[in-house]
């Protein structure tokens, strides 16, 4: 006697999985608390470049008074060797830190400004299913690197597409760019419940330093 068995039964299918709204939900949240934490960095920043220029002002201001009155001293009691010295050291003091002002004013030192302006762009470009994970920035502004997640492989080109169009990308050019599939570990049996993620997303990483031009150093040089 033989006996048929059906092996196209609906339940032997394999069953495609999608992401609940719940996941989409949770992804989104993460990405709200990346950027509120982002913004708030930036905001320290700023005020921190803001103090330190103040700072150098009322020290310059203070010791523009005190050479104003040791010349006066000077004038009214004859030449004196240790009032020369000391309005000579006040006055190399004074060139000292007019130069740092000046160079804090013209990004002389780097990226006095703080990171808001690449901050900024990355809240702007804000896209449902991609989240970063980190940002890196040397303290010139010219190295950038990001790293990310997205849930499907095709949100990653169309999020550097919307990238591109900011200011900050002006000048930079993609140097190296990495892309993986990933799944989220299993839960161990009896380990405490943690935040439900999504199961699957692709994770992303590029590199895309400012560009110089091989025609400026030239210019720099020419008198």
């Amino acid at each position: 006697m033989s006996q048929q068995i059906n092996l196209y039964n609906p339940i032997y299918l394999k069953q495609e999985k999608h992401f609940s709204a719940r996941t989409m939900a949770q992804a989104l949240g993460v990405i709200a608390l990346v950027l509120a934490a982002l913004c708030g960095y930036a905001y320290i920043e700023s005020r921190a470049a803001e103090r330190t220029a103040l700072q150098y002002r009322n020290q310059l201001a203070a010791q523009r008074a005190q050479m104003v009155q040791l010349a006066g001293q000077l004038a009214a009691q004859g030449r004196s060797k240790a009032l020369e010295a000391e309005i000579s050291r006040l006055d190399s003091q004074l060139k000292q830190k007019k130069a740092t002002l000046e160079a804090l004013g013209t990004g002389e030192l780097g990226n006095t400004t703080g990171f808001s302006e690449f901050l900024a762009a990355f809240s702007r470009q804000a896209m449902s299913g991609v989240w970063l994970t980190s940002v890196t920035v040397d303290d010139s502004g010219n190295a950038l690197v990001v790293h990310g997640r997205a849930l499907r492989p095709e949100l990653v080109p169309a999020y550097l597409r919307a990238l591109n169009g900011e200011e900050m990308m002006r000048g930079r050019s993609v140097t190296e760019m990495k892309l993986a599939a990933r799944a989220a570990p299993a839960a161990i049996p009896g380990s405490p419940a943690k935040a439900q993620g999504p199961e699957r997303y692709i994770e992303f990483s590029l590199v895309a330093p400012l560009q110089v031009a091989a025609s400026e150093p030239a210019k720099k040089g020419a008198p």
